[in-house]
């Protein structure tokens, strides 16, 4: 015998990515005459749910190595680069309770730099990394449930009736 059962649980309920780029660009302490390395660290990032849509915000550091006094002597150049973006989202289950919802955003491939070049005084950075959000909410399954008491009660039987009560009688 068995029946069906409606069961409230938290599941996606939408999902979204995107490839964020930025550009931006650093004024060096020295007049830059080459480019050395590019790198990116401590981001961090909020997002929240707005209807359908994530708004990612976050901010990391940009660290340039650069070269000036024609190449005779370095410096590193840092900033701090803040961003805001938008994620739209698809819907993936139709019926969900609104009031519950909640958002995971995890980053897909971390800030990396591009391409950097200098340009007048600055060096100016490309930067590109990828995000997905997942919103979680509430929402309603249908299961089948096998339920067959007489059955497990066999099973005892069959057992109870398998023992030998004189397999260590002695003759």
């Amino acid at each position: 015998m068995n029946e069906i059962r409606e069961i409230v649980t938290k599941a996606i309920v939408g999902k979204g990515k995107k490839i964020i780029r930025i550009n931006d660009v650093v004024t060096p302490r020295n007049e830059a005459f080459s480019i050395l390395g590019c790198w990116i660290i401590n981001h961090e990032f909020e997002a929240t749910l707005i209807d359908n849509k994530v708004e990612i915000a976050g901010n990391f550091e940009t660290n340039i190595w650069y070269s000036y006094d024609d190449n005779t002597k370095t410096d590193i150049a840092k900033k701090i680069v803040g961003y805001s973006e938008v994620i739209k989202t698809r819907q993936i289950v139709k019926e969900v309770s609104s009031d519950s919802r909640d958002v995971i955003v995890r980053i897909l491939q971390q800030p990396t730099c591009t391409n950097a070049k200098i340009h007048n005084s600055g060096l100016e950075l490309e930067i590109i990394f990828e995000v997905v959000a997942e919103v979680i909410g509430e929402t309603k399954m249908m299961v089948t449930v096998f339920t067959s008491v007489d059955s497990a009660d066999a099973i005892e039987d069959d057992f109870e009736n398998e023992i030998d009560e004189n397999f260590m009688s002695v003759n």
